[in-house]
C-alpha cells in the first residue's frame, strides 16, 4: 500500500510539471491504451472458427463442401462430421454449398431464426414475426454474397390459410435484388435465389418465391410444375427482346451513335377460345292473328250518352283497319363446325421500344441540306423541321418493326451528345457517337473516387497529424536554456582529451571519459571547496588512516 502511494505521489509530482496540452496527451493515450486493452480481451475470447450449420454431414457431402471450399478460397476446418468456418465467411460459404447440393437435408430451417433478447411476456404473433425478419435477414445476407449483387432483402409469409369454398393461400416469398450496373437477371440467379429461400421455409415451394430486379422492376419466377408449358420466361423475353432490337440497329444503322432499348411483355396466363358454327333454323310452328276494323257513320252526338261498357271511337266514313301479327317458332339449330382456339402462356402481350437520335446526326442533316448556314440553334424553324421530320421517320419504322398497338409503344427523342474539354462545352459538328455514351464509359466518378482513396487518405491524414502532434509535445518537453548556466562550459565537440571542469581562474578537478551523460549544476564557492576538502580527507584517509586520525583529534582539541 505504501508503495502504491509512492507511485501516486511520483506520478503526480511529474505530471505537476507538465503543460496542459501534454496532459491531455497522456490522458487520451491512456485511454486507447485501456480501449485496446480491452478490445484485445474480447477478441481473444471469441472463437476463431463458427459451426456452419447444426447439423452433420454425410462423408459425400463433407466431399463435396470441401471441394466448393477450396475452389473458392474459403478457409475452413472439419471437426468429426462437423464444419467450421470463419464467421466473416459464414454467409458465403452457406451460398456455395447450397449451390453445390452439399447442405445437408433442412439444415436451413433453424438458421438464425430465433431473435436474442425475447421478450417470454411477448405475444406469439409478434414473436413469429420477429423469428420471420430475423430468417429473412439472414437469407437478405447470404443473397447478398453473391457476385454483382449490391443489397437484397427477403420478406417471407410462411402461413398457409384455409378458406371454405375457395382456393387456399400456400407459403410465399418475396426478394428484392439490387444488382450492380451494366449486370441483369440471369436464370442461374432466379433459380438459386428461389431455391435458396424455398429451402429456409417449411413447406414454401420454389414456384411461389417471385425475384424483383429493383432496378428494371421485372418480377420472375421459376414456372410451376404442373404447366405445362414450363417454359423459362425470362429467356423467352430475352431472346425476343435482342432479336427486336437487331431489326431495329440494322434499320436505323445510318445513324451514328443511336441508342435503342426494347422491352417485351409476354403473356403468363393459358387462354381457351371455342367456336361453333351452326346449320340454318328450320321452321317448327308459324302462328299468325289477323283483325278488321270498319265504318260508315260519324261520332255520337255530345249530350249524355248511354253506358255500354266500351269506348265509342270514330272511325272515318269510308275507311277500315286490319292488324296482321305472325310467329314463327324454330327447331333447334344443329352445330355444323366446333372450332378450338387454345392460346398456350408466353405469346407476346405488348412491345415498347424507346429510340435515341443523337444531336450531332439532326445537325449532320440540316448542314447538308443548308451548307450556307452555320451551328443550328434550337429555336431556328429549318431546324425544328428536320429534326421533327427524323424522328417521325424513325418513329414509323420502329412502329412497323415491333407491331406496335398504340403510338405510345414507341417513344423517339433526341439527346443532346456534347463533347467536354478544359474551355467548356460544345456540341459535336459531325455526327458520331456522342460524349454521353463516351462518359457513361467512364468506370470513376467523384464518388467512385471518394470511396475509392478516401479510407487511405483519411488515414494518411491521421498519421501525418499525429506525427506533428508528437512532434509539438517533444518540442515543448525540451527545458529551456538557462542564462545562469553560462558559468559552467562542456565541449560541444568530442576530442580525444580528457574533459577539464573549469570553475574560475583554477580547475577544480579531472573529470575521466565516460559514456554516461554529464549533467550540469549550479553551486557557490563554498559548496565546491567543502566538497574538495573532502575528497582530500577521504584520499588521506586510505593512504594513512593513523595519521589523518592524529590530524583530526588535533582539529578537535584545538
Amino acid at each position: 500500500m505504501e508503495r502504491f502511494r509512492q507511485l501516486l505521489s511520483f506520478i503526480s509530482t511529474r505530471l505537476a510539471v507538465l503543460s496542459a496540452s501534454q496532459r491531455i496527451a497522456i490522458g487520451l493515450s491512456a485511454a486507447l491504451v485501456a480501449f485496446s486493452v480491452l478490445w484485445l480481451l474480447q477478441w481473444s475470447t471469441m472463437p476463431e472458427m463458427v459451426p456452419l450449420v447444426t447439423q452433420d454431414f454425410t462423408y459425400d457431402q463433407l466431399d463435396a463442401a470441401e471441394a466448393a471450399l477450396k475452389a473458392n478460397g474459403i478457409r475452413y476446418q472439419v471437426a468429426g462430421t462437423r464444419m467450421l468456418v470463419h464467421a466473416d465467411d459464414r454467409h458465403n460459404a452457406l451460398r456455395l454449398l447450397h449451390s453445390a447440393s452439399a447442405l445437408p437435408e433442412g439444415s436451413l430451417y433453424d438458421m438464425a431464426a430465433m431473435v436474442a433478447e425475447q421478450n417470454p411476456f411477448q405475444a406469439p404473433e409478434a414473436r413469429e414475426y420477429a423469428q420471420n425478419y430475423a430468417k429473412g435477414n439472414e437469407l437478405a445476407r447470404i443473397i447478398g454474397t453473391t457476385p454483382f449483387v449490391k443489397q437484397a432483402s427477403v420478406i417471407l409469409n410462411p402461413k398457409s390459410k384455409r378458406r371454405l369454398g375457395g382456393q387456399s393461400d400456400e407459403p410465399s416469398a418475396s426478394v428484392a435484388v439490387t444488382l450492380d450496373a451494366r449486370e441483369e437477371m440471369t436464370d442461374a440467379m432466379v433459380d438459386g435465389f428461389a431455391k435458396m429461400v424455398a429451402g429456409a421455409v417449411s413447406g414454401l415451394k420454389p414456384h411461389n418465391v417471385s425475384i424483383t430486379d429493383t432496378r428494371s422492376g421485372r418480377s420472375f419466377s421459376i414456372p410451376a410444375p404442373g404447366d405445362v408449358a414450363s417454359f423459362d420466361i425470362l429467356s423467352l423475353e430475352k431472346k425476343r427482346e435482342a432479336h427486336l432490337l437487331s431489326k431495329i440497329m440494322n434499320k436505323l444503322a445510318d445513324i451514328p451513335g443511336v441508342q435503342v432499348a426494347v422491352s417485351v411483355e409476354l403473356e403468363t396466363s393459358k387462354r381457351v377460345m371455342q367456336k361453333l358454327q351452326h346449320d340454318q333454323p328450320q321452321p317448327k310452328t308459324e302462328t299468325s292473328n289477323s283483325s278488321d276494323q270498319s265504318g260508315g257513320g260519324g261520332a255520337a252526338e255530345s249530350g249524355v250518352q248511354a253506358n255500354l261498357g266500351q269506348a265509342i271511337t270514330e272511325v272515318g266514313g269510308g275507311k277500315s283497319n286490319t292488324t296482321e301479327q305472325t310467329s314463327v317458332e324454330n327447331f333447334e339449330p344443329k352445330v355444323a363446325q366446333t372450332e378450338t382456339i387454345e392460346h398456350i402462356p408466353f405469346a407476346t402481350k405488348g412491345v415498347t421500344a424507346t429510340v435515341g437520335i443523337p444531336r450531332s446526326f439532326v445537325v449532320g442533316v440540316f448542314k447538308a441540306r443548308n451548307p450556307d448556314k452555320g451551328e443550328p440553334k434550337e429555336d431556328d424553324p429549318a431546324f425544328t423541321k428536320i429534326r421533327d421530320e427524323q424522328v417521325a421517320r424513325i418513329k414509323s419504322s420502329v412502329e412497323k418493326i415491333v407491331m406496335a398497338k398504340s403510338p405510345k409503344d414507341v417513344e423517339v427523342d433526341v439527346y443532346p451528345d456534347m463533347e467536354w474539354n478544359g474551355t467548356g462545352s460544345m456540341f459535336r459538328d459531325t455526327p458520331g457517337v456522342g460524349g454521353v455514351a463516351q462518359a457513361s464509359n467512364e468506370s470513376l466518378d467523384t464518388m467512385g473516387l471518394v470511396t475509392l482513396y478516401g479510407p487511405t487518405a483519411g488515414l494518411a491524414f491521421f498519421a501525418l497529424a499525429s506525427l506533428g502532434l508528437m512532434m509539438r509535445l517533444v518540442r515543448k518537453a525540451a527545458p529551456p536554456p538557462s542564462s545562469t548556466a553560462s558559468s559552467v562550459a562542456f565541449e560541444e565537440n568530442v576530442s580525444t582529451e580528457e574533459p577539464i571542469l573549469s570553475v574560475g581562474p583554477r580547475a577544480v578537478g579531472q573529470a575521466s571519459a565516460s559514456e554516461t551523460t554529464l549533467t550540469a549544476r549550479e553551486v557557490d564557492d563554498d559548496t565546491l571547496r567543502f566538497q574538495e576538502l573532502g575528497t582530500e580527507v577521504s584520499k588521506l584517509v586510505e593512504a594513512d588512516p593513523e595519521g589523518a586520525a592524529q590530524l583530526i583529534r588535533r582539529w578537535i582539541e584545538d
